[in-house]
């Protein structure tokens, strides 16, 4: 009895163990089979990306009050640049539409034009940082140009948006690095090289 109650707990241990290893295989299959259809469908998962990801900073971008920073309201702001002279409710409408497609927009022009300029391996930590980068450089593009220029070009912001406080800054970039985040963790097609292999290898086990 003592023997028998002694190989139980190790049977049942070896029995976890192997479900867990067949758990992390089955999540890596899902992980593989969704970066393969990324490689496949490029634009259809660019505009995927850009949707997600524009959402989830969008929303972020409310909550940054929570954490101490000025409030981002793109919806708001973009519409009082395309509809000056509407309502408060129409200027959150359509300034939300314009949002929306500027961020998918963006997304393909990443999809399309930067990310194979990005030389470094496409892993998905590697596309992750990719999509990083880009929000980065969305998030410059923004305190340098966009918010004293178009957005509050009478409001003397300074270089950089400085006079608006670093607060401000801060939020900015960091509500672009969400959106890169996700947009690098949803559009993570594998190494060209792999898919290459990958095709050759199919082409020839079909002969």
């Amino acid at each position: 009895m003592s023997g028998s109650a002694m190989v139980a707990p190790r049977e049942d241990s070896d029995s976890a163990v192997g479900q867990q290893a067949a758990g992390d295989a089955a999540g890596e299959k899902v992980v593989d089979r969704y970066r393969a259809w990324v490689g496949d469908h490029r634009v259809s998962a660019a505009l995927l990306a850009g949707l997600v990801a524009t959402h989830l900073a969008t929303v972020v971008g409310y909550f940054m009050p929570g954490i101490g920073l000025p409030q981002l309201d793109w919806n708001r702001i973009n519409g009082m640049i395309y509809t000056p002279k509407a309502s408060p409710d129409v200027q959150f409408l359509s300034g939300g539409v314009f949002h929306y497609v500027d961020g998918i927009v963006f997304t393909v022009v990443f999809a399309v034009a930067v990310y194979p300029l990005l030389r470094w391996r496409s892993t998905a930590l590697g596309n992750t940082l990719k999509g990083l980068l880009f929000g980065t450089i969305l998030a410059t593009i923004s305190v340098v140009f966009m918010i004293p220029r178009v957005y509050f070009p009478d409001a003397h912001v300074g270089f950089f948006s400085h006079n608006l406080g670093w607060e401000l800054i801060l939020a900015v970039y960091l509500w672009h690095w969400v959106y890169g985040l996700n947009l690098g963790m949803i559009y993570n097609p594998p190494a060209r090289d792999a898919g290459a292999n990958h095709g050759i290898g199919s082409r020839d086990s079909s002969r």
